[in-house]
């Protein structure tokens, strides 16, 4: 029986690091063996969360939501866009666990605890001097998403490491800037309870207190009041044990409860579904796959004659077509060029570097099928808006995206090149944009 976890996180349009705290996870859990096949899903990037099990061979799947909260997206959009019925899922002949999620693991406490006591060793401030602050996200569409930020906030009131803690959040009430009404101490500590440093943590909050963008992490002084804003609290390295923690409670009823030996290669346990895919296309070398050229010795970018750098490792891999300038887009034909990856004929080797490059896209071009109408269907959120998409938006946002992708879409009648099973949520995106702005 092949075993496959999947870690479930947000993503961004934004900042690469959303996503990039998740892919540091998975890497980790590659290298441990954590599973046959590890991978990643999002809302905001690809993988999705609807799709990624197409990429996967596995009969028994983990799903591990990387979220700070017990709230919307864990309830309502994981479960909707995953097909999930309960703790585990019989489904298609698979059998799919999904774990509790990250704050109702000890580890997300003990991070919270951390960051406001080295914020006192640092700033050498006394308790009764000194307010925090828990900042969370939370959402209106559901109320307990506010939950583990409240939980959080009383532990360190229980603590008395500070005259005063408040709980204040990004998309619910009391608004982050209220702490300055709710707290009074000369000293205020802020902890954003988010995982990775992203758009939210860099941008959103600090822009809400106040902060210089620029050294947001540094003591600030705003109304007379010393103000520290802390890192995030999931990108320290025990993220990895409470996700191994959270993997093996959710597999206890199965013999598979302990990790494998390590495996040779950087390049294992990637998802396997589409082996025999890649296998087929390698009896015509070379070929190409979207802006890859996979030949007999490498892969690299179909235009690039002499790469001049070699890459060795999926992460380096992941960073070099991925970061600067950050492509939100997997699939956006605007693929870096100048490196290559040598495979030595090796499918499996080959089908790690495409799903490196374009995550989940394999999978989905195999078992393409799907429609914007059942999309819509799924959703609960501010998505159902397109219901009102005008033809004429429609086909300008299918020219806008779809047309600077490399993959075709089969749920608007494509039929040939790389197939896109249902609109991606970079064109959601972009469709509701178009929607609002046709609104008087």
């Amino acid at each position: 029986m092949k075993t496959a976890v999947v870690l479930a996180g947000h993503g961004s349009h934004i900042s690469p690091e959303t996503a990039g705290v998740v892919w540091a996870q998975v890497d980790a859990l590659r290298r441990l063996h954590a599973a046959d096949e590890v991978t990643a899903a999002f809302w905001k990037e690809q993988p999705s969360f609807h799709t990624v099990f197409d990429s996967l061979a596995a009969s028994d799947i983990t799903v591990v939501p990387l979220f700070t909260a017990q709230g919307y997206f864990t309830q309502t959009v994981i479960p909707a866009e995953m097909g999930l019925t309960g703790a585990v899922t019989e489904r298609n002949g698979r059998t799919i666990r999904y774990t509790r999620t990250l704050s109702e693991h000890p580890y997300l406490g003990q991070m919270v605890r951390q960051r406001v006591e080295d914020a006192l060793r640092r700033l050498n401030c006394r308790p009764e001097q000194t307010a925090v602050a828990i900042v969370g996200h939370s959402t209106r569409r559901n109320p307990e998403s506010r939950k583990a930020t409240e939980a959080q906030a009383e532990a360190i009131r229980q603590t008395g490491l500070a005259a005063e803690v408040a709980a204040v959040y990004l998309d619910d009430t009391p608004a982050v800037a209220e702490v300055y009404n709710l707290t009074h101490a000369p000293t205020l500590i802020v902890v954003p309870y988010f995982l990775a440093s992203g758009s939210h943590t860099t941008i959103d909050v600090p822009r809400e207190l106040g902060l210089d963008s620029h050294r947001i992490n540094e003591p600030t002084v705003i109304n007379g009041r010393r103000v520290y804003y802390t890192p995030p609290v999931g990108v320290e390295a025990e993220l990895q044990t409470a996700i191994l923690e959270l993997v093996a409670e959710a597999q206890a009823d199965t013999i598979r409860n302990r990790l494998q030996p390590p495996p040779t290669s950087q390049w294992d346990c990637f998802p396997l579904a589409a082996l025999d895919e890649v296998r087929r296309m390698m009896t015509h070398l070379p070929f190409t796959f979207g802006q890859l050229r996979i030949t007999a010795s490498d892969v690299r970018h179909a235009d690039d004659d002499q790469p001049n750098e070699t890459i060795t490792t999926p992460d380096a891999l992941r960073t070099r077509v991925r970061e600067n300038p950050f492509r939100p887009l997997a699939t956006s034909a605007d693929l870096p060029r100048g490196w290559r990856v040598i495979t030595n004929g090796d499918p499996y080797r080959v089908l790690a570097v495409v799903e490196t490059v374009y995550p989940g896209v394999l999978g989905s071009h195999v078992s393409a099928s799907g429609s914007l109408e059942a999309l819509l269907c799924r959703q609960t959120g501010r998505y159902r808006d397109l219901r009102w998409l005008h033809e004429s938006a429609y086909e300008q946002v299918m020219a806008q995206v779809c047309g600077g992708c490399v993959r075709q879409p089969v749920w608007a009648g494509a039929s040939d090149g790389i197939r896109c099973p249902e609109p991606c949520d970079y064109w959601l995106s972009a469709a509701l944009k178009q929607v609002k702005s046709d609104q008087p």
